[in-house]
């Protein structure tokens, strides 16, 4: 009987070792999908009717999941010494796709991070994030993290679902995920809403300034709920929106600030033990403490070594013309530059990229001009001259 089931969930390397250590995460996971998954290791396990029995239970109790279904039904037909469904055979691709879940859920369950550990796409965060969501794109996992003192911490982590087309969105209308750092915009109930989108929606900002810059076109991503007659989608099924459960979006609810919270999604996602996240953070800082020192100062020179030869502003001033304006402006060699508020992102995507975001206080020495405050970001990218700003903007939270 348990050979049969290997068919079923095949690629999946289901172990004692794996799910014995699954006990101290299941506090992070969605209840019907821990449910699931220590019915399916139960089944490894020998215990075959305790696995039946709870897989009938939660079914019971969540009809319109449907890989809890289809691991049931193909568990009832092993027992009985009968075949599995043919890959090729009536509903082959929606089988497909209830496999790849489960491979995701279960591959998740395996690789779960340390709770100490760091994503690399957040290495620090200014006390006004409460939150940050960090959705791994190609694992199929949101997770919901606090900030701890400036680092990220994780909460609870989801199975979520994305673009049909897959990641890395370029155009509109291509079905894929965007890869990037944005932010919750507003939220939209479920009254506001088509059935497709469940129970409510947290529209991002995408395309943000650096998508733009690159020619990035679409509208109309978020993170939403999805229709009532289903408990989840395929791991691949939206127009580029990230789905999770109706739910794991109520979770969520309690937790994102809109106009405040950021979102990541990111397709190159590592877990940082703490020394290594320190050390990238502490770098990073560094660099940005040295551009506030010779952005104060505003001389050309020194301030022309951090801006990047294909720099571009937000209003489309290219790296000469930019500087050249800071270098005339009436507060040049007048100001104290003052940083509060630090975040810093591994932007995704791209090998040595970070976003550094701040709010920036600069104050005058003299009587030519009126103190300043305003919310900036910069998209910092490493080469062989080092850390440069290859693009800065107003930070789009308020």
């Amino acid at each position: 009987m348990r050979g049969r089931l290997c068919a079923l969930l095949s690629g999946l390397s289901l172990s004692m070792a794996a799910a014995a250590s699954a006990e101290t995460r299941d506090a992070f996971h969605s209840d019907p999908e821990v449910r699931l998954l220590d019915a399916l290791s139960q089944f490894n396990s020998g215990d075959y009717e305790d696995a039946l029995s709870d897989l009938s239970l939660l079914i019971e109790d969540q009809p319109d999941f449907r890989l809890a279904n289809i691991v049931y039904a193909d568990l009832l037909l092993a027992k009985a010494g009968r075949p599995l469904p043919q890959s090729d055979g009536p509903f082959s691709d929606k089988r497909s796709e209830l496999l790849e879940e489960a491979r995701v859920r279960w591959s998740h369950r395996l690789q779960s991070p340390a709770q100490d550990a760091t994503p690399s796409a957040v290495l620090t965060l200014a006390d006004r994030y409460e939150y940050v969501i960090v959705v791994d794109l190609v694992r199929n996992r949101l997770y919901l993290m606090r900030n701890d003192g400036g680092q990220p911490e994780i909460v609870a982590d989801f199975y979520a679902s994305i673009g049909v087309q897959g990641i890395g969105k370029q155009l509109e209308g291509d079905a894929k995920t965007p890869i990037g750092v944005y932010h919750v915009t507003e939220y939209k109930p479920d009254e506001e809403l088509p059935e497709l989108y469940g129970n409510g929606a947290f529209p991002v900002n995408y395309p943000n300034s650096l998508d733009r810059v690159f020619g990035r076109t679409g509208y109309g991503i978020w993170v939403h709920g999805v229709p009532r007659s289903t408990y989840n989608r395929a791991p691949r099924a939206s127009q580029g929106c990230v789905v999770v459960s109706n739910d794991d979006l109520e979770t969520l609810r309690d937790y994102i600030r809109p106009g405040i919270t950021p979102v990541v999604f990111s397709n190159d996602l590592e877990w940082l033990d703490p020394a290594e996240a320190a050390e990238r953070r502490n770098r990073l800082v560094k660099v940005i403490a040295q551009w506030r020192q010779d952005r104060e100062s505003a001389d050309p020179s020194r301030l022309a070594r951090h801006y990047a030869e294909d720099f571009v502003s937000s209003n489309g001033q290219e790296r000469r013309e930019y500087l050249a304006d800071i270098a005339d402006s009436p507060a040049a060699g007048n100001m104290k530059v003052r940083l509060e508020d630090i975040s810093i992102f591994g932007y995704p995507g791209y090998r040595e990229m970070a976003l550094i975001s701040f709010t920036q206080r600069v104050y005058s020495t003299t009587s030519k001009f009126q103190d300043s405050e305003s919310r900036r970001q910069q998209f910092w990218r490493k080469d062989d001259s080092g850390w440069q700003v290859i693009h800065e903007a107003e930070s789009p939270d308020r």
